[in-house]
């Protein structure tokens, strides 16, 4: 999730001014997105990726040893950090920058209670602080060293994929529903877990085809049900103009890709992260009646929602409900914001 906003970000930075040098350096398995979309990257593994023996101290010093060393070849102008807590390698190695540069942070909103004091300890550790906004606000404002933007989404509207050639490429029928399902972990032929239960009640309407999201960096499915078929690439979003239904968690990125691309959805919060309030966010978009909200994960009340959002009437209306949610992509004020930020250009080009 921390990619796709600075990916965001950085693909319209270049649209802007395609002479500014953009460097990804990143924790992320995804790599190959970076690469893919023309960018330098380096790449240091997450803590998770290492062994017990590992210890989070040891993890830092080897993260500050190799962003040194990445800082001091490329003397970049700024840094754009997207995290929900700063490093300590990463604190470290700014206060050790022995050239001038601009430090921002892209810091996600909506803390659970309780869970934000810490995180604005860390604020002061930078130049700027950029707020990535949540779908109801498309206003951009400053607050002290703070800017508040609309929510930043990967792609634009106009990138989607046009819905029948979609549903031709996937052979589904004509007259069909088409729903997109993303739950993360879980087994699909295990009734006894959320994914099996909504796949299962998904299938007991014989009009209805699923398209189960697959992470790119994550385990695959191994699916044993009809009408039932996975999409591994990247970025989902390219395909929700084809969809009548979403049924996912709640994170950041998901959610506001499919608010502004207008697609009805059930949402089924994740509740045990550590600081997003998925069910504070679910709740905007189910006020609004852009879309409904599963907490009791049992199938009658499953089956209740999903009788309500395949209603053809109410359907229209949710889609209309979630496009007036989020009306602009904050990754554009970003990218402008941060070109603003910069130094006059210089005959080598300052990097971001």
């Amino acid at each position: 999730g921390h990619l796709t906003r600075l990916l965001a970000i950085a693909r319209r930075m270049r649209q802007l001014d395609p002479e500014k040098e953009i460097i990804f350096y990143s924790t992320s398995s995804a790599m190959h997105l970076i690469l893919q979309e023309g960018f330098l990257g380096y790449h240091f593994p997450s803590k998770m990726l290492f062994g017990e023996e590992m210890t989070a101290r040891q993890w830092n010093m080897l993260l500050k040893e190799q962003l040194d060393t990445i800082l001091n070849l490329h003397q970049p102008k700024m840094l754009v950090f997207d995290g929900a807590y700063p490093y300590a390698g990463l604190v470290a190695s700014l206060g050790d920058v022995g050239h001038p540069m601009t430090k921002v942070w892209v810091k996600r909103g909506l803390p659970k209670p309780g869970t934000e004091n810490q995180r604005q300890e860390k604020e002061v550790l930078f130049d700027q602080v950029i707020v990535p906004g949540e779908a109801g606000q498309w206003l951009t404002f400053e607050e002290k060293y703070k800017t508040y933007v609309p929510p930043v989404i990967y792609l634009d509207r106009s990138e989607l994929l046009d819905r029948n050639q979609v549903r031709r490429q996937w052979n589904i029928p004509e007259g069909a529903k088409l729903v997109y399902v993303q739950l993360g972990a879980g087994n699909i032929n295990d009734i006894g877990s959320t994914l099996g239960m909504v796949v299962d009640a998904l299938l007991k309407r014989e009009d209805v085809f699923v398209i189960l999201a697959e992470s790119i960096i994550g385990k695959r499915f191994h699916l044993t049900r009809d009408r039932v078929m996975t999409l591994r690439d990247y970025p989902n979003s390219l395909y929700f103009g084809a969809f009548d239904l979403a049924i996912t968690a709640s994170g950041y990125n998901t959610f506001h890709e499919l608010m502004y691309f207008g697609v009805p959805s059930i949402f089924i919060p994740n509740e045990k992260t550590k600081t997003d309030d998925q069910v504070a966010r679910a709740k905007l978009a189910v006020d609004r009646g852009a879309a409904l909200m599963l907490l009791e994960k049992d199938v009658a009340s499953f089956d209740h929602l999903l009788a309500q959002a395949l209603h053809h009437e109410a359907n229209g209306k949710m889609r209309e409900a979630a496009q007036s949610l989020v009306q602009e992509n904050g990754a554009d004020q970003v990218a402008r914001i941060l070109l603003e930020a910069l130094p006059a250009q210089k005959t080598d080009g300052p990097k971001a």
